[in-house]
């Protein structure tokens, strides 16, 4: 096992894209979805990052798994996300 979640190679990825969808996507949105589609984004690119170190924490492969698929699930809601904004 990782000595730490942040060693985690799927931790590190969804890290890089939160950073990415804050520095490169939050900004650009239109501001009449500042605070609905900005918050829904942020908010699973936090989730995906949180679930991964919640899994790593528990210490037992069935738990971990459940929020490994938690954030998988998180990241599909930002590809969601990305389609809504795009349109």
């Amino acid at each position: 096992m990782a000595d730490s979640f942040e060693s985690l190679e799927c931790w590190q990825r969804c890290k890089e894209l939160k950073m990415f969808l804050k520095e490169n996507v939050l900004s650009k949105l239109p501001a009449s979805e500042r605070y609905e589609l900005y918050s829904q984004i942020l908010r699973a690119s936090r989730s995906s990052t949180a679930n991964i170190a919640e899994g790593w924490g528990r210490y037992h492969f069935k738990d971990n798994i459940k929020f490994l698929v938690n954030a998988r699930g998180s990241i599909a809601e930002i590809l969601d996300h990305s389609i809504e904004a795009e349109s």
